[in-house]
């Protein structure tokens, strides 16, 4: 199945600093994140970046960074600092599911898309359109063997529903959660990845010998959940060899319904409301004392700037400030 290149575009690289050995250090991205849109009123949405919860705890005490595409070809990359990831709100100990607003004064400059919450598939989505064991999926997401060097590129790997029980699962890192199961590999670049399901359609033919018969082909792409790890193995950050060996060839996935919940964290939304009706200025004005602004800006320290280190490219590293996302307009179909 050809995916539109706009899918692409929704995803970033989680990173991190790592050292080089010899007194700098280098980044180096360790999972992936992607893009989704919150909407505010019929023409405007808020952007978040969401992951894995076990990336997004891999990177909270250190230097972590987001890298995306900007229009002009070179990667952006995004200082995190200390900024909330925000958990599930009830569950956090059994979803797998991390979310942080996400924007910059130099938001138009991402070459990015977002996933809309129209393209979610909940319970009632799945229902509608039939969608169960076999439907094909697309992972996209970080092959950490090569992510690009002048560019952020992603991998495409695809797959199979192999499972969607009722039963919650056993799962490495976390209390028995609500996943599905798919045919096919995971590696440990992939956590966090969005994971789209295309709903089989069923068409009535009729043969040459005037009997029924069934075509079934491809129907509209959803997002079916967030990638999570293998099934046999736990996915870690400090035994990347050990997360991208060889696996039973089976992934787990967290619902799309468990995204959705973690983006109206009741915390979450009281900050969407807030910043809604006190919207930060427009780049280049003057902040009012006591910022309103519900993201501190988060700038490099004197010592970070003079630390060495090197991008996806060799290039001077291109840092935007993350503060609440500036109201946008556009989202994927």
């Amino acid at each position: 199945m050809r995916i539109p290149d706009r899918m692409l575009k929704t995803v970033g690289f989680v990173s991190r600093y790592d050292d080089d050995g010899v007194g700098g250090s280098f980044i180096r991205p360790r999972g992936t994140a992607f893009v989704v849109g919150v909407q505010m009123d019929e023409k405007n949405v808020l952007a978040h970046l969401v992951t894995a919860k076990h990336v997004a705890k891999a990177i909270e005490e250190v230097d972590g960074l987001v890298a995306l595409n900007g229009k002009d070809g070179e990667p952006l990359f995004l200082r995190l600092g200390s900024q909330r990831w925000f958990y599930h709100p009830t569950e956090e100990e059994c979803v797998d599911v991390a979310v942080m607003p996400f924007g910059s004064f130099r938001f138009r400059e991402y070459d990015i898309e977002w996933i809309p919450q129209t393209v979610f598939a909940t319970d009632s989505v799945i229902a509608e359109y039939d969608i169960g064991l076999g439907d094909e999926l697309v992972i996209i997401g970080l092959f950490s063997k090569f992510y690009g060097h002048t560019e952020v590129v992603p991998l495409v790997r695809t797959g199979n529903i192999a499972m969607m029980p009722k039963d919650r699962l056993p799962v490495n890192g976390f209390l028995p959660m609500e996943a599905y199961l798919a045919e096919g590999r995971s590696i440990g670049g992939l956590s966090g990845s969005p994971v789209f399901v295309r709903n089989t359609v069923k068409m009535q033919l009729q043969t040459a010998g005037q009997k029924p018969a069934f075509w079934g082909g491809l129907g509209q792409s959803h997002l079916l959940g967030l990638m999570h790890g293998h099934w046999d193995l736990p996915v870690s950050f400090s035994d990347t060899e050990k997360a991208e060996a060889v696996n039973m060839g089976v992934s787990i996935i967290v619902p799309a319904k468990k995204i959705l919940e973690t983006l109206y964290h009741p915390e979450l939304v009281a900050m969407r409301e807030h910043h809604w009706k006190n919207p930060p200025p427009e780049p280049g004005s003057e902040q009012p004392k006591g910022s309103h602004l519900l993201l501190r800006p988060i700038l490099p320290t004197k010592a970070q700037r003079a630390r060495k280190s090197k991008t996806l490219g060799g290039k001077a590293i291109r840092f935007l400030r993350a503060v609440f996302s500036i109201p946008i307009a556009r989202s994927i179909s």
